[in-house]
């Protein structure tokens, strides 16, 4: 696969920013190389269990990673350096796994594949749409790549499928919205891929559907920052930009930012119901329940009679600005009769509120507490189930780190990898310090450090780095350190030998 410069491998929709921006400090290791962002949590309040899977992207550093945390801010798990994106926890096949998107991104989508990784941290599936067999056509050129899944999508089905959107670089008559006549677009694909085999089991085109979507939905205009002019090939207009599928039953809901719309496809593809942010589409807004360059779209009910969905109402964008206030929103849809628009529940932390410009996510959690991201603004947010705030968790400063998704979810990790370990001599020698770490096990209670055919010692496990003072180990001697409790229990470290004043 070709390389892209770096200038173009952050995440879309970042507002841009200098070098002379202070740094978010990073957490470092004495027993780990791993760098990772400080997650300075608050609470108020009880949340609710499980961890929290982020991909943050550090603007000014230039790098990102898959990432787990604790929610006190500690270190569970960090994957290698890339570009990421999507990363969702799930199950398949009764199995949790972590799914994300990874590889090269242009403004505003990408081109890469999909990741599944067991518990283990192993890849067990990788998801590829074929670039040349689907007949891409990218931004770059000359540039090619081996697959073209987009950045923004990564839900599998119960079915063994997964859920996936591509950009196609198109050629389109734009002089509707008034552009060229031989203008291009981002054309928006939603793709449902048979996991073992990589077969495409459902593929959609939105510019294929024109008739049912016309571009003047679109509400990104020509020329805008990040929306494209439509003007040549390299600079594609974002119509329709999509940014979340899920499938119910055999239908999908689609949502499309830049069209400030969901729509629900039937299985050939046409739109059953389309509702826009703006003027309602098939249906009748209420009073508050406008929305727009919205995300994270999900089905909290469903019925013949009527569907309740959560989203992430962002109501900004890199051309509109930071002037409509972030909240996560609970729209009730009559889909029979009166056809009206009902807000049922809307989430927001009034005390410290977001402008996020985009990105994000809705996570409904136990109990009736809700989980928020806000993409481009690095906060997450949980709320009970009378929309109190109960935790704030911060991992940059606004507009040099983000994370296009954040979630809650319980996992045991048992890595293949062993536990990380250096041993350091005081300067008198008369005591040595033990630092252990193991990326990705989350359940260890404690550690022992063996030396020759004894226990030198003993200490519980204390959040990702367990720092441990022994009495009777002098430099020069060698240890082994073993791993207590939990999936791992009895696995050993390779050995050491405790170095001075490391």
């Amino acid at each position: 696969m070709a390389r892209i410069p770096r200038a173009l491998t952050l995440l879309a929709g970042f507002v841009g920013v200098t070098t002379a921006q202070t740094l978010w400090p990073l957490q470092t290791y004495k027993s780990s190389s791993i760098e990772t962002p400080y997650l300075n949590v608050t609470k108020m309040g009880q949340t609710e269990p499980g961890y929290l899977f982020i991909s943050p992207h550090d603007i000014l550093r230039g790098n990102g990673y898959p990432t787990i945390y604790s929610d006190d801010g500690q270190l569970v798990w960090q994957g290698q350096e890339g570009n990421y994106s999507a990363l969702q926890p799930q199950k398949l096949n009764g199995e949790s796994v972590i799914v994300y998107w990874e590889g090269f991104v242009a403004e505003g989508f990408g081109f890469g594949h999909i990741s599944i990784l067991n518990s283990s941290y192993d890849e067990i599936h990788r998801v590829n749409v074929d670039c040349k067999a689907e007949n891409f056509v990218t931004s770059y050129g000359s540039e090619s790549f081996s697959s073209c899944i987009d950045i923004h999508e990564s839900q599998l089905t119960d079915d063994g499928t997964i859920l996936v959107t591509a950009v196609n670089v198109t050629q389109a008559d734009l002089s509707s919205v008034g552009g060229p006549k031989d203008g291009w677009i981002q054309d928006g694909l939603v793709y449902e891929i048979d996991i073992k085999t990589n077969e495409i089991l459902f593929r959609w085109s939105a510019y294929e559907h024109i008739n049912e979507l016309p571009m003047s939905n679109d509400i990104a205009p020509l020329g805008a920052t990040g929306a494209g002019s439509g003007a040549n090939q390299t600079d594609p207009w974002g119509y329709p930009h999509l940014n979340s599928i899920s499938k119910y039953g055999d239908s999908y809901l689609v949502s499309s930012r830049y069209m400030c719309s969901l729509f629900f496809l039937a299985p050939n593809g046409t739109i059953t119901w389309h509702l826009h942010g703006r003027t309602g589409g098939d249906f009748n807004l209420s009073l508050d329940t406008s929305f727009c360059y919205q995300h994270d779209a999900r089905f909290e009910s469903q019925s013949a009679e009527r569907v309740t969905i959560g989203l992430h109402n962002n109501d900004n964008t890199e051309f509109t600005g930071s002037s409509s206030l972030t909240t996560g929103m609970v729209l009730e849809l009559e889909l029979q009769g009166s056809k009206q628009v009902t807000l049922k529940r809307r989430t927001w932390d009034a005390a410290e509120p977001v402008y996020a410009q985009s990105q994000g996510s809705y996570q409904p959690l136990g109990n009736g507490h809700i989980l928020q991201d806000h993409g481009a603004t690095p906060k997450i947010e949980e709320f009970d189930e009378n929309g109190s705030i109960v935790m704030r968790a911060r991992f940059g400063y606004d507009n040099t780190m983000q994370t296009y998704r954040a979630y809650r979810y319980p996992w045991v990790g048992q890595p293949s990898t062993k536990p990380d370990v250096v041993a350091c001599s005081s300067s008198d020698g008369d005591k040595s310090t033990v630092y252990v770490s193991w990326n990705g096990a989350t359940d260890v209670q404690s550690w022992k450090i063996h030396s020759g055919s004894k226990v030198k010692s003993s200490a519980v496990r204390n959040g990702f780095e367990t720092v441990i003072v022994v009495d009777s180990l002098r430099k020069g001697d060698s240890l082994i350190v073993e791993a207590v409790g939990g999936v791992g229990d009895g696995t050993r470290s390779q050995s050491v030998t405790v170095g001075h004043g490391c």
